[in-house]
């Protein structure tokens, strides 16, 4: 998987913000929209006793993606919880 050659956060291997990839090579791999809305919960009730309810949270960025997402998939989530903290001194 390429990676920034100046190895910047955002990009390559840090990447993810919550979206599908849509351009070659980076959309063989960086599907990260789908991952949480389908694969992740097929993985969990498939190997763990839980039920259909569902809720969804993230912290700084997370909280951004668990609100992206469960805005738009509002059927397949109970709850939608984001929260940051603040770095005041």
């Amino acid at each position: 998987m390429p990676d920034d050659p100046e190895g910047a956060y955002d990009f390559g291997l840090g990447a993810g913000f919550y979206v599908n990839a849509t351009q070659a090579p980076w959309n063989q791999h960086y599907q990260m929209y789908s991952y949480i809305v389908e694969e992740l919960p097929m993985l969990i009730e498939e190997h763990f006793p839980v039920s259909d309810v569902r809720s969804i949270s993230g912290h700084s960025m997370g909280g951004h993606g668990a609100l992206t997402i469960g805005l738009k998939n509002s059927e397949r989530y109970r709850s939608i919880s984001a929260f940051s903290q603040s770095a005041i001194q």
